[in-house]
């Protein structure tokens, strides 16, 4: 590693030089003509030159740079120092030599400037490729699928990372303009479906998909056409995953199952969710959760303040660990079945808005669970809403599929959730109140994904509860994006749902879940078809017959509004509270799920 002294000696001497060495060239290599003939001009020439150069190195720190990684930015910067010094010089020394200087010299003296800052960075480059590729030699061989701005910066970084082992081939590129141009010295082979041939041909280890702007038809047709193949594939993050990041190599990952799905993913005005969020205080409960977690995270990237709320200490710990060095973070265990705790932490911490994650999701569970669900579900939210009613300036609530037409304890449990929510905004002033319901959300903990993969690695058959079973799904990303959208719209007492597309059979998913893991479905990996547990249907909606859908400011978010009245705000709370206290008496109703079946019935 040369030092920056040395660095700042050879560009000082790049301009310290040139007046001297453009006069003994122009002069016939004759240093005695330029000592008896220009020896004015050349004192003055070297001074004005050195002294400007001064100036500029020091301002633009050209000696900072490290010559083994010399690169666009590098060489503009360079370019400005000498353009700028070379005006400079011209200017002067033709007001004080004019006529008597050659002109010649104007010509020369920047030449001979850029070839001395320039031949050193550029053989340490060379030179340092040259190494590299000598280390490369043995890594992957790797086709890039996207000559822009991101296979770029991938490209660049597996050239100076030898340590990855990676050895770019060259591009695919579906861009006609792009064909046979080179990218770093790699070419644009062909087109995305040239893939296979060209894998064989150059005996090609590793796919990267680079299109990060791209919905998800590129990468579903990448994966059609290498599935089959032997090779490693690595994917580049869509832009919601990647808000906060840089892109690089530690940003691929391998295909994910909702990659694949039939739609493309729904994003959020990132630079219009930031403004909003920005320096304000939310609340998150439920924090350590799938969506509770994911929620925060985004908000962090917005700079909001946040105040984490889970029972989960270890999870709180953890959370709090990695979203310290982001934004200001308030780490608070507690239960939302307390009143009081909640009330105390408004109190303390005052927050502008709150987020209401917490709640059990797990359907057959919650059938053998019922007290536990009703507690944590329904007098959870209502104590939220008691607790923020008044005291903040928006609370979203999270509801599911499952509380359409609900048939389940926990589906159950969520229409009584969204008849608070609904009633508490009609009858409660001061707290804009809204409800976002979620389709079946892919990544979250328990997810039917989860289950497949233990039973992959145990060599068990897929377990599928019925061959007719539908489902929407949706990702945790999309999630937080209904989650932060619903926040925005300003109305008060809505229900919004995504534009999810259509149902997706359950052996739809098992099929792309095993070609993902590189099985043939029915092949490699057989299923076991167990039956419908308690509570499940067989297909889920997103909303009922009762209720009309609206468009909304989000062209992939609807609102949903029910044509039937909701139930008076004293009489939902006088029916929850007397579950509540039959329960803590130890009493709880002989037939919950039936009670919570008849209100409904009855208001609904």
């Amino acid at each position: 590693m040369i030092s920056t002294r040395i660095k700042f000696v050879f560009d000082f001497s790049a301009f310290f030089l040139a007046t001297l060495i453009s006069l003994w060239l122009r002069l016939d290599l004759s240093i005695q003509t330029v000592i008896t003939h220009y020896r004015d001009a050349l004192v003055w020439g070297t001074v004005i030159d050195s002294g400007f150069a001064l100036f500029f190195i020091i301002y633009y720190q050209t000696y900072r740079q490290i010559w083994r990684y010399i690169g666009f930015n590098e060489i503009r910067e360079l370019i400005k120092v000498i353009i700028f010094e070379k005006i400079l010089f011209i200017f002067l020394m033709l007001l004080l030599f004019r006529g008597v200087f050659p002109r010649s010299i104007f010509l020369l003296s920047p030449m001979i400037s850029s070839g001395i800052i320039f031949l050193p960075r550029f053989a340490f480059g060379y030179f340092n490729e040259r190494h590299l590729k000598i280390l490369k030699k043995d890594g992957k061989k790797v086709i890039i699928v996207g000559a822009g701005d991101a296979g770029e910066k991938i490209c660049r970084e597996i050239a100076v990372h030898p340590e990855l082992r990676y050895r770019v081939i060259g591009f695919v590129d579906d861009d006609a303009k792009k064909f046979n141009s080179f990218l770093h010295g790699h070419r644009v082979i062909g087109k995305i479906k040239s893939l296979p041939e060209i894998i064989y041909k150059h005996n090609i280890e590793t796919v990267i998909v680079a299109i990060p702007s791209t919905g998800r038809s590129v990468t579903q047709r990448v994966f059609d056409l290498v599935s089959s193949l032997s090779v490693e594939t690595l994917v580049m993050p869509g832009i919601y995953e990647l808000i906060g990041k840089k892109i690089s190599f530690s940003t691929l990952r391998p295909f994910h199952l909702e990659d694949l799905l039939s739609r493309d993913p729904v994003f959020f005005d990132v630079q219009r969710v930031a403004k909003y969020f920005q320096n304000k205080k939310i609340l998150i409960t439920g924090a350590c959760g799938s969506i509770g977690s994911e929620i925060s995270r985004q908000l962090a990237l917005c700079n909001a303040e946040l105040v984490l709320l889970d029972n989960n200490e270890t999870g709180i710990f953890d959370l709090t660990h990695e979203l310290n060095n982001m934004t200001r973070v308030y780490p608070v265990i507690a239960d939302i079945r307390f009143l009081w705790r909640l009330q105390n932490i408004t109190d303390t911490y005052h927050p502008n808005l709150v987020f209401h994650a917490a709640a059990y999701k797990h359907v057959p569970l919650m059938e053998d669970n019922l007290e536990e669900a009703f507690f944590t579900n329904v007098i959870g939210t209502l104590n939220c809403i008691e607790a923020f009613a008044g005291k903040v300036e928006k609370l979203v609530v999270i509801s599911t599929d499952k509380a359409v037409e609900p048939e389940n304890v926990m589906g159950l449990s969520k229409k009584i959730t969204e008849l608070l929510v609904m009633a508490a905004s009609r009858f409660l002033s001061g707290t804009g109140m809204s409800v976002v319901r979620f389709g079946n959300v892919l990544g979250s903990r328990g997810n039917v994904l989860e289950v497949w993969k233990n039973q992959l690695q145990k060599n068990q058959p897929l377990t599928i509860t019925d061959l007719a079973m539908k489902r929407y799904f949706m990702t945790t990303q999309e999630a937080v994006t209904l989650v932060l959208e619903a926040s925005m719209l300003g109305d008060n007492g809505g229900i919004y749902v995504l534009k999810m597309g259509e149902l997706t059979p359950i052996l739809e998913l098992a099929r792309i879940f095993c070609e993902i893991q590189g099985y043939e479905f029915k092949k490699d990996v057989d299923y076991e078809v167990t039956g419908i547990r308690p509570g499940e249907k067989i297909i889920e909606k997103l909303w009922d017959e009762n209720e009309k859908v609206f468009e909304t400011g989000h062209t992939k978010i609807l609102k949903i509004i029910s044509e039937n009245s909701f139930p008076n705000w004293d009489e939902i709370v006088s029916f929850v509270r007397r579950i509540e206290k039959h329960i803590l008496e130890g009493q709880p109703p002989m037939n919950l799920k039936e009670e919570m079946k008849s209100f409904i019935s009855s208001h609904v």
